[in-house]
This record gives C-alpha cells, sequence and structure tokens, in this order.
C-alpha cells in the first residue's frame, strides 16, 4: 500500500533525522532524567528529536509511576505512527487527531495499522504547546540585522529561552495532564504500550507567532 509519507521522506531528510529508537527507551525514567543531556537546551532550529521523543515518553510513565500505576512499553509501531502524524501536522500546518492530506494515514486507527494489526485498542492525544518559556504573553520584536524575530518576555525583560528537553516534557505532561480526555488516556488501565514524538515548527524565527511543536501519543493494547 503507497504511503504519503514515502515522499516527504525524500523530501526532507534533515527534518526526519534521529528518528531510529535507541538506548533512550530501553531504560526506566528514573535513570533518564538523571542524564546531563536532558537538561540541554532544546535547539529549535535543530533539535535532537530522538531525545525529545524519549523525555515525552520518560515524563508520561513518570507521571503514571507517580499515580501508582505500572509504566507503559516504548512500542516501535506506536512511535512510527506517532512520529509520522506529527510531522504531518507541522509540515501540512494543521492540528487534529485526522489527516485530511492522506487517506491513508486519516485516522489513528489506520496510521497504526500501517505498521501493525496486533493492537485490538488504540488510542491517541495530541497536544501543540510553545517551546519558549514565558509567562501568559511573549513581546516580538523584528530584528533587522539577523532577519527574525526575537520573543521577549516582559516579565523578565529578556529575551524568551527555549525549555530544557526534560523541562519540556515536564511541561507537555502537565499540560496534557490538566486536560480530562488526555488524562484518562495517560491513567488508563486500558492501555499498556505507547509511542510518544514531538515535531517543532520549521523556521521558529521567521514568522510573527511563538515557536511551538505538534505532539502525539498513540497508545495500544492488543487485547
Amino acid at each position: 500500500m503507497a504511503r504519503i509519507f514515502i515522499v516527504l521522506y525524500f523530501l526532507q531528510p534533515s527534518f526526519f533525522q534521529n528518528e531510529l529508537p535507541g538506548d533512550y527507551f530501553q531504560i526506566d525514567d528514573k535513570a533518564f532524567f538523571p542524564l546531563p543531556i536532558t537538561s540541554k537546551t532544546i535547539s529549535l532550529v535543530e533539535p535532537d528529536t530522538l531525545l525529545l521523543d524519549a523525555a515525552i515518553f520518560h515524563a508520561t510513565n513518570r507521571v503514571r509511576r507517580e499515580h501508582g500505576l505500572q509504566p507503559f512499553k516504548h512500542d516501535v509501531c506506536l512511535y512510527k505512527a506517532a512520529k509520522n502524524h506529527a510531522a504531518s501536522m507541522v509540515l501540512k500546518r494543521y492540528y487534529s487527531h485526522n489527516n485530511p492530506f492522506s487517506p491513508f494515514e486519516k485516522t489513528v486507527d489506520r496510521r497504526v495499522d500501517l505498521c501493525t494489526k496486533r493492537f485490538k485498542r488504540i488510542g491517541e492525544n495530541i497536544g501543540r504547546y510553545q517551546t519558549l518559556i514565558s509567562g501568559d504573553y511573549l513581546l516580538v520584536k523584528w530584528d533587522e540585522n539577523d532577519a527574525q524575530y526575537n520573543f521577549i518576555d516582559p516579565d523578565k525583560y529578556s529575551g524568551a529561552e527555549p525549555f530544557t528537553y526534560a523541562g519540556y516534557a515536564n511541561h507537555v505532561a502537565s499540560q496534557w495532564m490538566s486536560s480530562y480526555n488526555h488524562r484518562q488516556n495517560i491513567l488508563s488501565g486500558l492501555y499498556v504500550e505507547i509511542g510518544c514524538a514531538a515535531r517543532l515548527c520549521r523556521e521558529p524565527y521567521k514568522v510573527r507567532r511563538a515557536p511551538y511543536a505538534s505532539l502525539v501519543q498513540n497508545f495500544g493494547n492488543e487485547h
């Protein structure tokens, strides 16, 4: 079955770098977050997408552990589906559980089924949250020398800095937990496996809007 995202992989090779799961997913959240690299500030132009995805995975499991629940297992197929949908939302500039550009990937069920059909139960959380630390609002100023927008936190009278990888993952988890439906999925006993992905907006300092990431969590259970 042909997939539209096959074309995107060839057209945007740099956008999909660092995609293969690695050792980050083989440890638990208690071992992951003390790693010095998780305290590194996210580069909004060239993010370490694998590290960011892993941070969101572990932040989700830390929430579950704090609520006395078993952590989710990382699943490669759920991860691929989450990555593709997050990338699609960024590249095509939409925000929805449904992909309006590809009938083969319209719903989360179809996106997961393209990789595996072993899941009998599938769920999804999505999110779009800014990647700069700030208060309630930001000031925007065009810098003619650098030909880009600067985002200023008026509470600190200084430029708004991006989150660290750990900071953003925990921020995102907190945002999801403050929403009833998202919280239900994260704390559900109906799901045992998960794939998490975040893809940052393109040209973050070239548009008059705070940089953001599109995020996806795909949940699954074989029973």
